[in-house]
C-alpha cells in the first residue's frame, strides 16, 4: 500500500521520500513494518516525507532491497546524502504559526522516544553480556587456580603445560575482565541517555499540551499509534563450553564495539534544538543540571574554592609586582643604570601579565595592557637616568 499523502519533491525531505518509495519498490507499508518494526502509520509517514526515517533504517532497507555490490554501495551514499540534508531541513525549518510548533514539538516527542528506545535496547544488550560474562568469568578464574595447582605439584614436564595454560587462562581472564567493564560502562551510559532522552519526552510533551490549547480551534492532529521496538533478554547460561568459550567472547566483543560506536556517534551529533519560544535543553548529553538536579556539596565547595581564590590570590601578586618594580628601579639608580630594563622585562613583565589576569581581566587585554604598562614604566626609567639639571638652577 502506497503512501496516501503527497510528497513535495522540492524539499529535501520529499526527495528522501521519493528515495525510499523507490528503494521499497511499492512493498506495503504492513509488510515493512513486520519485517523492520514500528507502525504501520509510522511507515507511512516515512514514505510520504511527513516523519523523517531514522538514519539506521536507511542502511538496512539497502541491504534488503539492493543486490550485493557496487550498487548497493551508491544506493546506501544516495540514501545517507538525502536524509543529512533532510535532518539539516528540518532543523533550519521555522513556521510562524502555532501549527508548525505543534508539529515540531511532535517530532520532537517522537525523537525522544525512538531514542530512548534504542537505550533501552543497547543497555538491555549491556545487562545480557554482563549476564553471561558471570559464568564465564567464575569458569575461567576455576581454571586458573586448576593451572596454578597443577603448576604447583606437577614435574618439569606437566609445569611446561601447566604453565602455557595458566598464561592462557591469565590472558582470556584479562579480556573477559576487560569486556565485563565495558559491557558495564555501556550499560551505565545507556541509562544516562535513557535519562535525558526520557526528560526530552516530557518537555516535548508539555510543549505539545501547550500548543494543542492553542491550535484547539484551528488544526486537530491524531497522534499515530506507535510499537517501540523491544528487545527479549536472553538468559544466562548455566555452564560455559570449553569449544564454544572463544566464539562467545568474540561474539560479545563486537556486539560491544558495535554498542560503543552507537553511543559515540550518538554523542558527537547530539547538538541542542533549534532556539524557539519552547525553553530549551542543555546541550550536553550527559549534563545532570539540565536535568534539574541540584547541585552537589563537592560542587558548592569548588565553587567557593574559586570564589576565594579569585578575592584572595590577585592582592599578593599585585605586592610582587609593585615590589620587582620597585627592586628593579632602585638598583637601575645605584648600579647598572638603564640596563635594569633587561631583567625588569624578564622577572617583572610575566608576573605583570598574571596579576593582571587574576583580577579576571580577560586574555586580549591583558596582553595588550601588560607590555603597554611595562613600556611605560621602562621609558620612564631610561628617561630619569639623562643628565636633567637640578631644581632651582635652570637660567633665568
Amino acid at each position: 500500500m502506497a503512501p496516501q499523502r503527497g510528497m513535495d519533491e522540492g524539499t529535501a525531505g520529499g526527495q528522501l521520500a521519493v528515495f525510499l518509495v523507490e528503494l521499497t519498490r511499492q512493498t506495503p507499508v504492513r509488510e515493512l513494518s513486520d519485517r523492520f518494526g514500528r507502525s504501520s502509520s509510522t511507515w507511512g509517514n516515512y514514505l510520504n516525507g511527513s516523519t523523517l526515517i531514522p538514519r539506521q533504517l536507511i542502511g538496512r532497507l539497502v541491504e534488503s532491497f539492493t543486490p550485493p555490490g557496487s550498487t548497493r554501495n551508491t544506493k546506501a551514499l544516495r540514501g545517507l546524502e538525502l536524509w543529512k540534508a533532510a535532518e539539516a531541513e528540518r532543523r533550519a525549518g521555522r513556521s510562524p504559526s502555532a501549527g508548525g510548533e505543534l508539529v515540531r514539538g511532535r517530532q520532537r516527542r517522537d525523537d525522544a522516544l525512538q531514542q530512548v528506545v534504542k537505550y533501552r535496547a543497547v543497555a538491555a544488550n549491556a545487562e545480557n553480556h554482563l549476564a553471561e560474562l558471570r559464568p564465564m568469568l567464575a569458569h575461567t578464574q576455576s581454571r586458573l587456580e586448576h593451572a596454578e595447582r597443577q603448576l604447583r605439584l606437577g614435574d618439569e614436564r606437566e609445569r611446561a603445560r601447566a604453565e602455557r595454560r595458566l598464561g592462557q587462562a591469565r590472558e582470556r581472564l584479562g579480556r573477559v575482565r576487560v569486556q565485563q567493564e565495558l559491557a558495564r560502562r555501556r550499560r551505565m551510559t545507556a541509562e544516562e541517555q535513557q535519562e535525558f532522552w526520557m526528560a526530552e519526552v516530557l518537555s516535548a510533551q508539555e510543549e505539545i499540551s501547550r500548543l494543542e490549547r492553542e491550535v484547539r480551534d484551528l488544526v486537530t492532529v491524531p497522534p499515530g499509534p506507535r510499537e517501540p521496538v523491544g528487545r527479549d533478554a536472553a538468559d544466562a547460561p548455566d555452564a560455559v563450553d570449553d569449544a564454544d568459550f572463544e566464539a562467545r567472547l568474540e561474539h560479545i566483543t563486537a556486539e560491544g564495539l558495535e554498542d560503543a560506536a552507537l553511543i559515540e556517534e550518538d554523542l558527537q551529533h547530539l547538538r541542542p534544538p533549534p532556539a524557539d519560544p519552547v525553553q530549551p535543553l542543555s546541550s550536553p548529553a550527559l549534563d545532570k543540571p539540565a536535568l534539574d538536579k541540584p547541585a552537589t556539596s563537592g560542587d558548592q565547595r569548588l565553587g567557593q574554592t574559586l570564589a576565594w581564590r579569585r578575592l584572595v590570590l590577585p592582592f599578593p601578586l599585585l605586592g610582587v609586582t609593585g615590589f620587582l618594580y620597585w627592586a628593579c628601579q632602585e638598583a637601575a639608580f645605584s648600579r647598572i643604570g638603564g640596563w635594569a630594563v633587561i631583567p625588569a622585562t624578564v622577572l617583572c613583565l610575566p608576573v605583570l601579565y598574571g596579576s593582571l589576569r587574576a583580577t579576571t581581566v580577560r586574555k586580549l587585554p591583558a596582553r595588550i595592557a601588560a607590555p603597554l604598562l611595562h613600556v611605560a614604566w621602562s621609558a620612564l626609567l631610561v628617561l630619569d637616568q639623562l643628565p636633567w639639571p637640578p631644581p632651582g638652577t635652570g637660567a633665568r
